[in-house]
Formats: C-alpha cells, sequence, structure tokens
C-alpha cells in the first residue's frame, strides 16, 4: 500500500466538511470508501481548505476537481484515483498532483458559487482558482486536467471534453485522445479565453500549461455511479495520454 502522499494547503478560507454534504457522504458510505481511514482521513483534511495530494515520480501532472462545489462526480472520481492509487491498484510513471475538493465549503454546502462567484471565470484574478494555475507553474506541471459533470438539460448537457487548439496546440491532442477513449464529444476553441474568460482550462493554456476539461453527465447536486464512472474514465484517460499509469 502506498501512503506517502504529500499534501500542500494552497487556500485555508475554502475550508468546509466534505461529509456534511448528504448526497456525497452517501455514496461515499455505499461505495464503502469511509471504510479506508486513510482516504477518510485525507478527506477530512478539506476542513483545513484546499489541499493537493501528491505522488509519484516523474513529470507533474494536474487533476482537479471541485471547482463548482455541486458537480460531485468528479469529485468522487478523483477520490478513487486517489484510493486506488493508496490501495496499489495502480502503478505511476509520473508525480500526480490531486485536488478532490477544490474549494470544499462549496462542496460542503453543494452549491456552484462560493462567495457568490462562479470561480471558473475568476482563473485570471485574485482567488483560489487563479492560486491553481500559480501552483501548477511552481510545481512544473506538464499538463492540467479540470473536471467537471454537465447537467442533461443545460449546456453541454453531454459528456465532453473542452479544449483550444492556440497557444497551446497539446491541449487539442490531449482532447482527442480522452474522446476516442471515452466517446467524449470534442468541444474545441481557436483560442484559449476567446469564449469565456477566466475559466481554469483556459487561463492555464494561456499561461503555457496544455490544460483540457472533461464533463460528465450528472443532474447538479447529484452523484450517480455512471456519472462517476464516466468521469473517471476520463481521468484514466487522461493519464493515459501520458503514459503516467501502469
Amino acid at each position: 500500500m502506498i501512503n506517502d502522499f504529500q499534501l500542500t494547503l494552497i487556500n485555508s478560507d475554502t475550508k468546509g466538511k466534505i461529509f456534511a454534504n448528504h448526497n456525497l457522504n452517501r455514496y461515499l458510505i455505499n461505495q464503502g470508501i469511509r471504510k479506508n481511514q486513510i482516504v477518510h482521513d485525507y478527506i477530512n483534511k478539506s476542513e483545513e481548505g484546499s489541499v493537493v495530494f501528491s505522488v509519484g515520480e516523474g513529470k507533474n501532472l494536474l487533476l482537479v476537481g471541485g471547482v463548482h462545489g455541486d458537480e460531485l462526480p468528479p469529485q468522487a472520481a478523483l477520490l478513487r484515483l486517489l484510493a486506488n492509487i493508496l490501495e496499489g491498484n495502480l502503478s505511476l510513471n509520473s508525480r500526480l498532483h490531486i485536488i478532490p475538493f477544490l474549494i470544499p465549503k462549496s462542496t460542503m454546502e453543494n452549491t456552484r458559487y462560493y462567495n457568490d462567484k462562479d470561480m471558473n471565470r475568476f482563473a485570471n484574478s485574485d482567488g483560489i482558482t487563479k492560486s491553481i494555475i500559480d501552483y501548477a507553474e511552481d510545481s512544473n506541471v506538464l499538463a492540467l486536467c479540470d473536471c467537471h459533470s454537465t447537467d442533461p438539460s443545460r449546456n453541454p448537457g453531454i459528456k465532453s471534453v473542452f479544449c483550444s487548439l492556440k497557444p497551446q496546440i497539446e491541449s487539442i491532442r490531449i482532447a482527442k485522445f480522452i474522446s476516442q477513449k471515452t466517446n467524449s464529444k470534442i468541444l474545441p476553441t481557436s483560442l484559449a479565453g476567446s469564449t469565456i474568460h477566466g475559466a481554469v482550462e483556459d487561463e492555464s493554456n494561456l499561461r503555457g500549461i496544455p490544460a483540457v476539461t472533461c464533463e460528465c453527465v450528472s443532474p447538479v447536486q447529484l452523484i450517480e455511479k455512471n456519472a462517476v464512472d464516466e468521469s473517471y474514465e476520463q481521468i484514466l484517460s487522461f493519464l493515459n495520454y501520458f503514459n503516467a499509469i501502469n
């Protein structure tokens, strides 16, 4: 069993109790994840704020969930990844930086917003989403995957992967690989930030770190196993693009 995750607190203002989200907590109980005491203790670290869990050696890759606290399946999928690494079910060829709950307070409250703001519009200004990109730069991250879910009644409403052609063409290449492996629709833009300003994916690309946004399909504030499976497949595909896992 691997249990040598390095923990880095990047923001203490965002702290919240993950287990207070009843829908997510019920899923973790039903899936037996809460029985893993180490994972349980790691989840409780979110009471201190936004925590990065880092493990492995080699190329640095960053996986983010919980930019929107009410998009629960990607957060559960990243916990599954963390648990599988801990239990030795995955071997690593890289150094992974995993943020299951970027804004624990928003996850606790099961809301899209943090301090009345959609933080996926503020990665270009001071705040927790900008802190992600700063952390990625400081950690020499090779690529970033921002994990989301989309309500079927909203845009885009389908399993998809966002990317951009410029300034990081690698964004398109990563997205094509994920699309082929998971049947996710590619949603490209010609230039990062030209459609949405301040998104984590776009700001990462603009600052020189290739990035994609993966979207599984799930009603907001709810969590369904098939949606977690979809998100987990997208995450593994991102990692497999870089030959980061065995």
